[in-house]
């Protein structure tokens, strides 16, 4: 689709270059689609949606497809925000009331930040809690229920002193705005911007999405070297947790998204009607907080972040833009509102750096700009040898402390077994598993999440989940009380420990293998 006045574009060059990125990279598939002066210049796809088929960029009238649908991921965060400016819009709340005049279940341990903190606050990633993602993704509670646990955590710096990315944030956002709306968080997002941007395709959850016809599935790389050959898998994964729908969890396709860059590039207004309130799309892209990360080279400023947008300038350009990672997907938006130019990328592997960077290989052709890198052939490949590298087990091995060989449990493993609760992180049983050469074992297990402890010296495990074939980033250690029986489990996760304690033995029983998932 190239329907352009951009004569200086050549598009060809343009799908050559993605495509032979895409292939170098070992991405299964993408679409990208290119907004310039209130029209899409450009959409096309690459490589397939699943095993065989494309993945496309346009709707077939004769086969009766959308454009393949895909996750977006942490892009869902601007659709929230514009949902709540909407009802800030219509009155119906305030953006300097704190949330919890909303939704009294938000409840923070310190009753001062209770009373203070805003929408823009949780918006903004400028509450100073930290992130909960591990902790909230094993957890199957409803999302109000997981709000409720947000009263024993510790902030991790002061309000408004720093910006940390939170996911919980959102959903507690999502949910004040449902309470305000009188409905689901669905159904207020779809009469607020959905309906009224006539993103009919976009939808809610990885689940629902996998329903509909045309739409992507999830794929995966074992490392860098084998991307560069084409060695994809089918990722399967389980969806993000209900709880989490406000801070990632829509679907959509570049089409509709090229709808949204272009109500947002144009103050609220598409196709000569004001959908989204002038007002909403303001707040969204002002200042609220600086981001601290580094910028990744001198052709971008140091970033802000406005309300579900990072704002910057790309060589002088000013953008706003914002990427979605889920497993087996990955997205990006870019606007440079100024130059009413957007491009829109979706992909269906984990790791994509391609994504992150065809934006800007973008821009410099349609804006005329001075060419500073090689934004597919030397940047993204860089980025993605750098994402393998951090998944890769040896590199993960480095955050733990130094193993000390040839060190046995200081105790029999039946004295580790129970179950261990904590505040907010999901509850931990431990068992005990012998296996037909009489051989005992311990396993564990987190609601539906299970595996094995394997050992790491003297009391402490690392977790080994079924069919992973490397242990988690996670040490478990058990600790002894004054009377010597363990009354504690720490786990070390990330940057974080987690104090467990142990309540009675455990009545559950495992039933002496443990399961595969489906």
């Amino acid at each position: 689709m190239t329907t352009s006045n951009t004569s200086n574009c050549n598009f060809q060059e343009w799908t050559d270059d993605i495509e032979r990125a895409r292939s170098m990279l070992g991405i299964q598939g993408l679409s990208v689609a290119v907004v310039h002066q209130e029209k899409i210049i450009y959409a096309q796809g690459f490589g397939k949606r699943n095993d065989t088929e494309p993945f496309t960029p346009e709707a077939s009238e004769q086969e009766l497809m959308t454009p393949t649908l895909s996750h977006i991921g942490s892009m869902t965060k601007a659709i929230t925000a514009a949902t709540i400016g909407e009802l800030i819009a219509e009155n119906k709340a305030r953006w300097d009331v704190p949330v919890s005049e909303y939704l009294p279940e938000f409840q923070l341990k310190d009753p001062r930040l209770t009373k203070e903190i805003t929408f823009i606050d949780l918006l903004a990633h400028r509450t100073g809690y930290p992130r909960l993602d591990l902790e909230w993704w094993l957890r199957p509670e409803s999302r109000l229920e997981l709000i409720k646990l947000l009263r024993h955590v510790d902030p991790q710096v002061p309000l408004r002193s720093d910006f940390i990315y939170n996911n919980h944030m959102y959903a507690a956002a999502g949910e004040a705005a449902s309470r305000i709306a009188g409905t689901s968080y669905e159904d207020v997002v779809l009469e607020k911007v959905l309906y009224p941007l006539s993103m009919k395709d976009s939808g809610f959850t990885l689940a629902e999405m996998m329903r509909r016809p045309n739409h992507a599935l999830s794929y995966h790389c074992k490392s860098f070297e084998a991307a560069q050959k084409g060695e994809t898998y089918r990722l399967v994964v389980n969806g993000i947790p209900e709880s989490l729908i406000p801070a990632g969890d829509i679907y959509s396709n570049v089409l509709d998204l090229a709808r949204w860059a272009r109500a947002v590039m144009h103050e609220g207004c598409l196709d000569g009607q004001q959908v989204l309130h002038k007002k909403t799309v303001e707040e969204m892209t002002t200042a609220w907080n600086l981001d601290n990360r580094k910028p990744s080279s001198t052709d971008f400023s140091i970033a802000a972040y406005g309300l579900g947008w990072e704002l910057m300038h790309y060589k002088g350009r000013q953008t706003w833009c914002h990427t979605g990672g889920s497993p087996g997907y990955r997205s990006n938006i870019v606007l440079f509102p100024s130059d009413d130019l957007a491009v829109i990328c979706l992909a269906n592997n984990s790791i994509s750096g391609l994504v992150s960077w065809i934006p800007h290989y973008i821009a410099d052709r349609v804006l005329g700009l001075p060419t500073t890198k090689n934004w597919l052939f030397d940047v993204a490949v860089d980025r993605a040898r750098n994402e393998y590298k951090d998944i890769d087990p040896a590199e993960d091995e480095k955050h733990l402390p130094p193993q000390v060989n040839d060190k046995p449990t200081t105790r029999e493993l039946k004295d580790f077994v129970g179950d261990y609760t904590h505040s907010y992180a999901p509850p931990l049983t431990i068992q005990t598993l012998t296996d037909k050469q009489g051989k005992a074992s311990l396993v564990f297990k987190i609601f539906s999440f299970e595996g094995t402890l394997v050992h790491y010296h003297y009391d402490s495990f690392r977790l080994q989940v079924v069919d992973d074939k490397e242990p988690m980033l996670a040490l478990l250690t058990f600790v002894a009380g004054d009377n010597g029986s363990i009354q504690q489990c720490r786990m070390l996760i990330e940057d974080r420990t987690h104090i467990y304690s142990k309540v009675e033995p455990s009545a559950m029983a495992f039933d002496g293998s443990l399961s595969k998932e489906e």
